[in-house]
């Protein structure tokens, strides 16, 4: 993805030092304009180039359904993250990033934002579920935040795939192509880039960006070398470079630690375009300062119409629309209430979790099976429980092993001399050297046996023990997870509560443009002096494009336009909770193993030891 204009950045040192300064002069314009709903969109756009400035490096996947994107992006992850399914499709833009704690934020098109657990991505991705259907209806887009050494330094985003528009070009959101600092075109290898890609790849060469063309699934050599070399040829001067990659490869080789397959996948290639990228922050603070005097001129244009129409009666019809529209609300509802019912799900599975624990096999199944029951003093448990299990395997070979050797031997003794071995405790006997050796191995065998007795009784006493104390903490990592899910559903209505809260206040000042008012005395004061600076990396088209701008910014007056505040709302505006009645409803099953629930009670006796005489 190249520069803007294809024009290097001079001043590095200076660009550099400039952005975090730039950065918090945005923040502050942002703190003033966000108080206005009529530029609520524009606010929003501004928060965005304020996040990206300070978020990492962003790389956006992009291409048609089925070349293998959210492959490509397990590939680099080393993990299956994200859900791959042919009938269904990625459906939302997913942003992933870098985070100590493993989760996912879901942003909702009226700006609630819910935090599932990382289990939950299929649900909001690629799930046909009803409820994942009411989700995805409202999703604005996701954050998947994983702990990855390569996220430390770049935010990767799945996208949706390529749909055909008007004039037979693909669409993309422009608004999401603008925010990153490059673009992995994805094609898959014999398959060419349709006329509807190349349109709209032309469409950003005009804008002075070319994408990284990554050709996916080159297991075919032969046939994609051949293929990339047509590709380059074809559209090689629409495309910064060309990179061929095996998406399933590099994901095989991370989960098998697959040096070979690593290096078939070609994939260090495309992890050193990335950091390449990574490092390009004069590039990205150049980017940073056009996207502002873009936003500008958004900003021109909104403040421009305000005063062209009746401030009063459409800024009662927005808040009468959200507030008072039983459609809206009602729509509304069902998406928080499909979000509470998943909650719901999986309190009862939390709840339920000890239900059928019996034994303690069953028990240690249990604890493999739900990650919120991991914790260092349940691995010590498990460990003992474990080994208990083993030594008690152990003690069972090494007894049955024994039995068949008795068996063996004592059918030889009846062949020979008429009667078993227990009958040879009795009087003497023709001694016979095979038999002494034979019963001195059993004796041996009988000792291994009584050692190994030993170990099963002491790995006993600890077993019991760790259970009697690790099953309070089972519980309590339980009840931890019940209340997790409970604040959730509490973080939901509040969130719900905070939004009517909000809603009053802004009808409560419908008539205060101050804040654009003063946002246009801060724009003359503080911002274009900062951006006039000699230092600043600009050309000097985009100066003159700002003092045109900021000029026709300060010729808008908005003196007049006040507004009578309205001091009474509808009642439709008061908080509606979802409730969340489920202690009752599931109550949590308690785990209450005894000792004779985990002890074996058929350990085989330990065999007698064998004392036979026999004649000299």
């Amino acid at each position: 993805m190249t520069n803007i204009d294809n024009t290097p950045i001079e001043n590095t040192t200076s660009a550099n030092n400039i952005l975090p300064q730039f950065v918090d002069q945005l923040r502050h314009l942002y703190g003033i304009i966000v108080q206005n709903t009529y530029v609520k969109d524009t606010a929003k756009h501004l928060n965005r180039i304020i996040q990206d400035a300070n978020n990492q490096t962003m790389i956006l996947i992009v291409g048609k359904e089925r070349v293998g994107k959210t492959t490509l992006v397990n590939g680099l992850l080393g993990r299956e993250i994200l859900s791959v399914d042919d009938q269904h499709p990625t459906s939302v833009n997913t942003f992933i990033r870098y985070g100590e704690q493993e989760e996912i934020k879901a942003y909702f098109l009226d700006g609630v934002v819910a935090v599932f657990d990382l289990s939950k991505l299929e649900l909001l991705t690629t799930g046909d579920t009803f409820a994942s259907q009411i989700l995805r209806e409202h999703l604005d887009y996701l954050e998947v935040y994983l702990k990855n050494d390569l996220l430390k330094s770049v935010t990767i985003i799945d996208s949706v795939s390529l749909e055909a528009g008007g004039g037979e070009m693909a669409y993309f959101s422009e608004a999401l192509m603008n925010r990153v600092d490059e673009i992995f075109w994805v094609l898959r290898a014999g398959s060419m880039a349709m006329d509807a890609e190349l349109l709209l790849i032309e469409t950003l060469k005009n804008k002075g960006v070319e994408p990284l063309c990554v050709i996916n699934g080159i297991d075919d050599e032969e046939h994609a070398t051949a293929f990339m070399d047509s590709e380059q040829q074809r559209i090689g001067h629409l495309m910064s470079d060309f990179i061929g990659i095996s998406a399933i490869n590099a994901l095989v080789a991370k989960q098998t630690d697959s040096h070979e397959l690593w290096q078939k996948s070609q994939y260090d290639q495309l992890i050193a375009h990335i950091h390449r990228v990574a490092e390009n922050s004069d590039k990205k603070t150049y980017a940073i300062l056009i996207r502002f005097l873009q936003w500008l001129e958004r900003f021109r244009f909104e403040l421009t119409v305000i005063p062209q129409r009746d401030p009063f009666q459409s800024a009662v019809e927005n808040i009468e629309k959200y507030a008072g529209d039983t459609q809206y609300e009602y729509s509304r509802y069902q998406r928080d209430l499909a979000i509470v019912q998943e909650y719901e799900q999986e309190y009862e599975q939390v709840a339920n979790t000890f239900k059928q624990v019996q034994t303690l096999y069953q028990l240690l199944q249990t604890i493999a099976q739900h990650d919120y029951l991991h914790d260092s003093k349940v691995e010590e448990f498990t460990e003992i429980a474990v080994h208990y299990q083993q030594m008690l395997r152990e003690y069972r070979n090494m007894h049955s092993e024994y039995l068949r050797e008795y068996e063996r031997l004592d059918a030889q003794h009846k062949k020979i001399h008429g009667k078993g071995l227990m009958k040879a405790f009795f009087g003497q006997h023709t001694q016979n050297e095979f038999f002494k050796e034979r019963v001195q191995k059993l004796n041996e065998q009988q000792e291994v046996c009584v050692a190994q007795y030993a170990k099963v009784q002491q790995a006993e006493v600890s077993m019991l023990q760790a259970i009697r104390d690790t099953q309070p903490f089972l519980i309590d990592l339980v009840k931890v997870r019940m209340s997790r899910i409970e604040q959730k559903v509490q973080k939901l209505n509040q969130q719900r509560a905070k939004d009517k809260r909000q809603l009053k206040r802004y009808a409560e000042k419908l008539n205060e443009f101050s804040c654009l008012i003063e946002a246009q005395g801060y724009i003359k004061e503080h911002l274009q002096p900062f951006l006039m600076n000699e230092q600043m990396p600009l050309k000097s088209k985009d100066i003159a494009m700002l003092e045109e701008t900021v000029q026709a910014i300060l010729a808008i007056d908005l003196s007049n336009n006040g507004l009578l505040a309205r001091s009474q709302m509808n009642n439709k505006m008061e908080s509606i909770a979802i409730p969340f009645e489920v202690q009752e409803k599931y109550p949590l099953q308690m785990l209450d193993l005894r000792e004779e629930d985990v002890k074996s009670n058929d350990i085989p006796e330990i065999p007698k030891k064998l004392v036979v005489q026999y004649e000299d």
